[in-house]
Formats: structure tokens, C-alpha cells, sequence
């Protein structure tokens, strides 16, 4: 991987787990500020196994094509179970110096 693609990848991972770690309803359940790390490990295993569709007799704008529609179908595939990390829907509310939280 490139410098500039890896570059790319570090300060969007950690830019979303600084704003993960600052939403109020994902502090109180902490399992859902992993949520960026996991949709990270999950593109680089997706990344891994696309790259052996590289191997592939055809054309180059064939080959490509083809990893990309593989790549974005696993990574849909694999994203769904990582989305039961994320809270419910949750509302917070600020009043008279007390902190409501409806669920």
C-alpha cells in the first residue's frame, strides 16, 4: 500500500473514532466506539480476498470491474453484522441543569 493511500486510511479511521468518542450516546455504550475500527479490520480482510480475482484471464478493465463488484458486495456482506454494535436510537435531552435520556 501506498503512502498516500495508507495515509488516507490512518486519518480516517482515527478522525472517526475522535468523533465516535465525542457522540454522547455512543459513550454510554462503549462498544460502539469500536465501530470505525471494525469497519476498518472488515475492508482490509475484504481487500485480501479480492485481490486473488486479480488472477483472472481477462482484460484488465474486466479484472478490474470484477473487484469491484466483488469487493463492494463482501464488504456489504460482512458490514451487516458490525451494525448490531451501534446503540439504538437514543435522545438526549438537557433541562434545568439535569441530563433526560429517552429511549
Amino acid at each position: 500500500m501506498g503512502a498516500d493511500l495508507f495515509g488516507s486510511l490512518a486519518e480516517s479511521t482515527c478522525a472517526a473514532l475522535v468523533v465516535s468518542s465525542t457522540c454522547i450516546p455512543m459513550i454510554y455504550h462503549s462498544d460502539a466506539i469500536y465501530f470505525p475500527l471494525v469497519i476498518t479490520s472488515v475492508g482490509v480482510l475484504v481487500s485480501f480476498i479480492t485481490q486473488w480475482f486479480a488472477k483472472m484471464k481477462m482484460t484488465v478493465d474486466a479484472k478490474l470491474f470484477y473487484q469491484l463488484v466483488i469487493s463492494t458486495i463482501l464488504m456489504t456482506v460482512m458490514i451487516i453484522p458490525a451494525v448490531f454494535m451501534l446503540p439504538e436510537y437514543e435522545m438526549i435531552f438537557k433541562f434545568g441543569g439535569k441530563t433526560y435520556i429517552a429511549t
